[in-house]
């Protein structure tokens, strides 16, 4: 089973796509998509995921959970699809607290 872990370190008001140049953002396989993404602190980034052209979440705020702590499977996982072949895995987080922030992105994929 693939996994993607990102940790993504976000300057003032900055967007970035962890998922981007990974070997996975296009599914080579059908697959059953499970998403945590989790910033440093409550309310400081906003998260979209798509995957193909299901929209998955649009910009909404995303949990916080101390760097320290680690992303717990399935606690911290609230996102997931089914995804063709082929289809494009997508995430895109923007810093909102104006300061910057980092986000932690962890895509498991589970072929069915």
């Amino acid at each position: 089973m693939p996994t993607i872990r990102r940790t993504t370190v976000l300057g003032a008001n900055a967007t970035a796509n962890p998922l981007q140049g990974s070997q996975y953002e296009y599914l080579p396989f059908n697959a059953m998509v499970e998403i945590a993404c989790l910033a440093i602190a409550d309310s400081v980034a906003q998260a979209s995921v798509f995957s193909g052209s299901d929209v998955l979440l649009q910009n909404e705020v995303v949990d916080g959970l101390a760097l320290a702590n680690p992303i717990v499977y399935p606690d911290h996982f609230e996102i997931s699809d089914v995804a063709a072949a082929g289809e494009r895995l997508g995430v895109t987080i923007t810093d909102i607290s104006g300061a910057g922030t980092t986000v932690r992105t962890v895509v498991r994929i589970t072929p069915v």
